[in-house]
């Protein structure tokens, strides 16, 4: 018995570690990758791969929409202005699930936000014709 309670401690332990990780990464203010310049088809990525789920590229949108000069600029302030929207309800959403959900079930929440799924997302968009148009 004291062997199974030491293992389930540990798991317990382990799955705490993810997830303060976890809320670590979604607090860490990404707004040097607003501009998603990190890889050359960030220049026409529409959810930016180095921010959270959902966060759009701000600069690589403006070159898919085909938007220049003041429009862009516009743009890049909108969708930065969402960013900020998303990443404030992303944590509003964690700290309101803490009260319902076991920790297990916080660390599988949080994965579903976590940096690195966009470009999948880019990649589905860009396989049904959404992403940037060939010339």
């Amino acid at each position: 018995m004291h062997g199974k309670t030491a293992t389930t401690l540990f798991v317990m332990i382990l799955i705490g570690v993810a997830a303060t990780m976890a809320v670590y990464a979604q607090q860490h203010d990404h707004a040097e990758h607003t501009n998603c310049a990190s890889v050359s088809t960030d220049d026409v990525a529409i959810f930016c791969p180095t921010m959270k789920t959902g966060q759009l590229c701000s600069h690589g949108t403006a070159n898919v929409l085909g938007l220049t000069g003041a429009k862009q600029e516009k743009w890049v302030e909108i969708a930065r202005k969402y960013d900020r929207s998303v990443d404030a309800a992303t944590l509003q959403l964690f700290k309101d699930a803490e009260s319902v959900l076991t920790p297990v079930q916080m660390a599988q929440l949080k994965a579903w936000f976590a940096v690195g799924l966009n470009p999948q997302i880019n990649d589905l968009l860009y396989s049904k014709g959404l992403g940037p148009q060939k010339k």
